[in-house]
């Protein structure tokens, strides 16, 4: 059976509690951090959040061969300590006395299940761990003595006793975050604005709105328990992919090649002064939702628009008249498939397609004269 499919079919180990709300958030703040950087690589993968542990990363999004897997834990202050990563504590009203896995035994667990495919066990964190290099980011087990390797092992093998020093030491990974507790989200947008512009060039965006976009992406796939019945599923509902933040991208290089709004507005009838505001206001809303790739019902709306700005192609219109004959064509279409639907926000949609949708290139630009026709 494929890796892919082995992913979903094989049983999660059971959930000690549930997970808390800061957790959750610092887990998919990581989880973008992650993201960031295995993206500079070019190589495809798919990034899952909260399946078979915190955080997987796949070097596929439809063919994976191997995963490396991320256990993420923070601290308000102090250090992990070897008997921390490995204790075990005891099972709630269990009769028999059994034992909870310890953090290290949960990380070991991918390896018994996945051991052809594991390339990578790491415990991540946001305080140091004693037996490493306080200063260090990244850490495998031979970086610590050898007697620290010994000990852990031996803990490990009261939980899997088929478990190596070997295995151990090439496998198992301590990763301090780059990300503090307390101020994470600061953190992350200026390593969205690194990222981006690491990516596109030092362009102009909006770094509140692509944040609060994308971020929300993470959130959702780490909180998201519905059952996963394919890997498709897994993709869709738990994993951010290349392809997905190749799009983030792309969207951000529109927004970016976008006229502002006021070289928009010159091209529209100012005599109606309040219709015009009102455009204006959607316009800065709707830049922040048009990066949002997973909103179905926005998309729909979208390919509607373009199929009728793509009709339109062959004439000579300036915005406002191109404007006033595409809005009748899909108007009924989006007042059905949008839950709040504004004749604002759907002018607003249909010109922002007009200056990031032009897959003939047959479009013409604006005419700066008005059109008399009204808005």
């Amino acid at each position: 059976m494929p890796f892919a499919d082995r992913l979903v079919a094989e049983p999660q180990r059971e959930k000690s509690g549930e997970t808390g709300a800061q957790r959750y958030d610092y887990q998919a703040l990581w989880g973008l951090t992650l993201i960031f950087a295995h993206h500079a690589t070019g190589s495809d993968y798919a990034i899952s959040f909260e399946f078979h542990d915190d955080i997987v990363l796949l070097n596929s999004s439809s063919d994976p061969t191997n995963a490396s897997f991320y256990q993420v834990k923070t601290k308000s202050k102090g250090h992990w300590t070897l008997t921390e990563l490995t204790n075990r504590k005891k099972r709630k009203n269990d009769p028999n006395n059994g034992l909870l896995p310890s953090h290290v035994g949960k990380l070991y667990s991918n390896y018994a299940i996945f051991p052809n495919e594991t390339v990578r066990l790491a415990f991540v964190s946001n305080v140091p761990c004693q037996f490493f290099d306080a200063a260090a980011t990244d850490c495998d087990m031979s970086d610590a003595q050898p007697n620290t390797l010994a000990e852990l092992t031996t803990k490990l093998q009261a939980e899997y006793p088929t478990a190596s020093a070997t295995t151990v030491d090439k496998l198992l990974h301590f990763v301090r975050a780059d990300l503090s507790l307390q101020d994470s989200s600061a953190h992350i947008k200026g390593k969205l604005v690194e990222f981006v512009h690491g990516q596109l060039g030092p362009i102009e965006f909006n770094p509140d709105s692509v944040y609060k976009t994308i971020v929300e992406e993470c959130r959702l796939r780490s909180k998201y328990t519905g059952s996963i019945r394919d890997f498709d599923e897994l993709v869709r509902r738990k994993s951010i992919t290349k392809d997905q933040v190749d799009g983030w991208l792309k969207a951000i290089e529109l927004a970016h090649s976008t006229p502002p709004w006021n070289e928009i507005a010159i091209h529209l009838d100012l005599s109606d002064v309040l219709s015009v505001a009102e455009l204006s206001r959607e316009w800065k809303r709707y830049r922040a939702v048009a990066l949002d790739s997973n909103d179905l019902a926005v998309n729909l709306v979208r390919d509607k628009i373009r199929v009728e700005i793509d009709a339109c192609s062959s004439l000579s219109l300036q915005l406002q008249e191109l404007v006033a004959k595409v809005y009748p064509s899909v108007e009924p279409f989006a007042m059905a498939a949008l839950p709040l639907f504004k004749s604002a926000r759907l002018k607003v949609m249909i010109i922002y397609e007009v200056f990031t949708h032009d897959p003939s290139g047959a479009l013409q630009a604006a005419n700066p004269q008005p059109a008399n026709a009204q808005l």
